[in-house]
């Protein structure tokens, strides 16, 4: 085994070098794991706090949104401690190695909730353990796992095959836990034991995951570019990194992806309950948005290099929102309910499967517009979006829902269920006019041939090798 270990931790670097298919698997499997807690904390733990343990949904909004901030920050502040921390490990594969017991504890803990305390414990124990679980241990997991791929390989058509790997494997985990928590703990009883009991099972498959993801992976990049940028100021770093008109951009489609994201994840479980009339068509709507995400971005790479993947981004997000606007003629009918999150899953999976590709390209465009390399920061900052994106758009579904009557029983009144309905359908169709637009002006595509060549003759490229 030591001898293993030491073949993992070698660093090349041969721009001929590729990933292999074991490699790619390896690198997916972490995703899978990541998504166990996403999904638990993007939309299942709202519903625990709210309809298991009768706490106002406003209160947990406001926690929801503090605690973003925080997260947030914390991307930005993991994303510099990166770029000091140099491990045997690698930079990327040691975070995934380093977190994978907290990982699965503090996962374990945010439905540890002490039933019988004051709202004031709750609501104190609740900013505690949902901080720690996804401002702290989940962010230091999962940046450096993002920036890894780039770490993997420098050859372009091998780095894009990574990322469709991990984004088609990346909502399984997502899916089963979205499919499968809530009919299993309703056969259970529903109770809080229930949800620990099943949350654990989930935490310890994760870790397994995890533990595949960093022995099935090498390190081999390493480039001077970075390592220069590594030793400028943070006000260098920071103000390379908002000079790049293409990393706002990723940012602020990250930023609204994540309000997608929330919207339909907190939303989904109440839409399901009081207007599709059970709360278990939460799994449903999940596993006919997912199945279909899965498959088309694995279809992906001909395509990409075919119509380019802004184009593809592009008409996803368009479809996605046409679809998500015909949801507002026909709201309660489970069969068009279902082929609408199908839809939605075509759409989505270009920007599932190309974003973390499109990082890399502003990656080198940063590089080739201020010649300040800022690798790391680039993925830490584009996920600060997703994660005040996210906060934001918690806190005004709390607040809105408290606004409606919303109480998180099992009959609902009337103005509370309209708000379901209308956050549902129209707070996810927001964020895709957005994206849209965002795509509208995104132009890197075009340009990186050029871009390429021209970094080529200024030796920018051996830099980065």
């Amino acid at each position: 085994m030591a001898e293993n270990v030491r073949t993992v931790q070698t660093t090349v670097d041969d721009s001929n070098v590729k990933t292999s298919l074991f490699e790619k698997i390896s690198y997916g499997m972490g995703d899978v794991a990541c998504n166990v807690v996403f999904a638990l904390t993007s939309g299942l733990v709202t519903y625990f706090y709210t309809n298991v343990m009768s706490i106002s949904a406003a209160l947990i909004g406001t926690i929801m949104l503090v605690s973003r901030l925080f997260d947030g920050l914390s991307d930005v502040a993991i994303g510099l401690i990166m770029d000091k921390v140099h491990s045997k490990h690698g930079r990327g594969r040691a975070w995934v190695l380093w977190m994978t017991v907290p990982y699965a504890v503090t996962a374990v803990a945010l439905f540890c909730l002490p039933a019988n305390a004051t709202e004031a414990v709750q609501a104190i124990y609740i900013f505690i353990t949902y901080n720690l679980c996804t401002t702290v241990v989940y962010t230091a997991l999962n940046l450096p796992y993002a920036a890894m791929a780039p770490l993997m390989t420098r050859n372009e058509d091998d780095l894009a095959k990574i990322n469709v790997f991990r984004m088609f494997m990346s909502p399984i985990g997502n899916m089963i836990v979205s499919a499968m928590t809530l009919p299993i703990i309703n056969r259970m009883g529903g109770t809080q034991s229930a949800w620990i009991k099943i949350t654990l099972i989930y935490s310890v498959v994760a870790m397994g995951m995890l533990l595949w993801c960093f022995f099935g992976t090498k390190e081999r990049v390493n480039t001077q570019a970075a390592r220069k940028a590594e030793t400028l100021p943070i006000s260098a770093r920071l103000g390379a990194l908002f000079r790049n008109k293409y990393f706002v951009m990723i940012l602020l489609s990250t930023l609204f992806l994540a309000i997608y994201q929330t919207v339909n994840g907190t939303c989904a479980t109440w839409y399901s309950q009081y207007i599709l009339g059970n709360n278990e068509y939460y799994g449903v709507l999940n596993l006919a948005e997912n199945i279909p995400q899965i498959i088309v971005i694995m279809l992906l790479p001909p395509f990409i290099q075919k119509f380019g993947k802004r184009n593809l981004v592009l008409a996803g997000a368009v479809l996605t929102l046409a679809a998500q606007i015909s949801l507002a003629f026909v709201p309660a009918n489970l069969t068009y309910a279902v082929v609408v999150a199908a839809i939605r899953g075509i759409g989505k999976a270009p920007l599932f499967g190309c974003v973390f590709t499109m990082m890399a390209d502003v990656v080198n465009y940063g590089h080739w517009k201020t010649g300040i390399r800022v690798q790391a920061l680039v993925f830490s900052a584009a996920t600060v979006g997703q994660k005040f994106g996210g906060g934001i758009t918690g806190w005004a579904i709390g607040k809105l829902m408290d606004a409606s009557g919303f109480t998180g029983l099992a009959e609902e009144i009337p103005s509370a269920v309209a708000m379901t309905e209308y956050l549902y359908i129209w707070g996810s169709a927001l964020a895709w006019v957005v994206i849209v637009v965002l795509m509208l002006m995104y132009h890197l595509d075009k340009e990186y041939d050029g871009i390429i060549s021209d970094m080529e003759s200024k030796g920018q490229l051996k830099q980065a090798s």
